[in-house]
């Protein structure tokens, strides 16, 4: 069962910032939730031009809080009164990411709403990211925005197809109730998807063999047949479905699905690498996270 009672909104006042809270107030008004505004000033980022701001002394200090305060209350001011509760927090910290996920236990938070700057590649790797570290390490829900330039962007709060991707592991299950439960309440059309990663050996090319389909033909029925059982009788009767099966690398299949369905709402569960583990290995939510289409709700696996 999806309960969504509170929501953290962690706010830097940027345009993706903006751009969340939109998401964040529709799923609230959906879900009957309460929203938490949650803005951190962080006293480590360095400016060349204002060398106090690196360690701000107790009256600039002062005089941060004061502004992104009001800053705060701007944003809760743009809402109608019949939109739920809101109430703001202004904190201090060397790691904003950190100070979210304190907030996020502090309240009880069943969802964490972020927008991501989209950093790839060794921009990423060297300099981080706040919301990475959040996906790493949240214990509840985390739903992001990635900022798009020149692709349509769902309304906020409107879901008419969800897209569950699954490697069948026992981590990746952990998404598929979620998925299932928000395809009901947003009656939307569940695509339950799988990528076939297994590559055709290079002797079978000669014969005109390129698709691992065409050498196991058996791969699609029982492909199918899995992704089948990640849905009760009852909710295969209730949800309008279908299953999705295709070949390639999972993140690029994945992403270019979401793309050709115009799909909503992307559920994936992630393992909860990090550091240079995750920098080795990937991570195939991750990868989704850089590239997504459309909203992404990640589900830490507590496996």
């Amino acid at each position: 069962m999806v309960a969504i009672k509170k929501i953290l909104l962690p706010t830097d006042f940027s345009g993706y910032s903006n751009r969340a809270f939109e998401h964040a107030l529709a799923w609230a008004e959906r879900f009957g939730a309460d929203i938490h505004l949650l803005h951190v000033v962080t006293v480590h980022n360095f400016d060349p031009f204002n060398p106090d701001l690196g360690f701000p002394d107790a009256g600039l200090n002062d005089r941060m809080h004061a502004s992104a305060e009001e800053e705060l209350g701007r944003l809760a001011a743009d809402i109608s009164d019949e939109a739920p509760a809101i109430t703001m927090e202004t904190k201090t910290g060397f790691s904003p990411w950190s100070e979210i996920l304190d907030t996020a236990a502090a309240i009880g938070a069943d969802l964490i709403v972020m927008a991501t700057h989209g950093r790839k590649g060794l921009q990423k790797l060297f300099l981080g990211s706040t919301t990475e570290k959040v996906v790493e390490r949240a214990s509840c829900p985390v739903l992001l925005l990635r900022p798009r330039e020149n692709e349509d962007i769902p309304e906020a709060g409107e879901v008419a197809s969800v897209l569950l991707p699954t490697d069948f592991s026992g981590e990746a299950g952990e998404a598929a109730p979620v998925a299932i439960e928000l395809a009901k309440r947003f009656e939307a059309k569940l695509n339950l998807f799988h990528c076939v990663e297994q590559d055709v050996p290079p002797p079978y090319y000669a014969a005109g063999i390129t698709s691992i389909f065409e050498l196991n033909d058996e791969i699609l029925a029982v492909t199918r047949r899995h992704l089948a059982e990640l849905l009760s009788d009852e909710d295969a009767d209730d949800i309008d479905h279908e299953f999705i099966i295709r070949e390639g690398r999972s993140p690029n299949e994945i992403v270019a699905f979401a793309r050709e369905a115009a799909v909503d709402l992307i559920v994936m569960a992630t393992h909860g690498y990090s550091g240079l583990e995750q920098a080795l290995l990937g991570s195939t939510t991750d990868r989704v996270i850089r590239n997504t289409p459309c909203p992404l709700l990640v589900i830490r696996s507590t496996r």
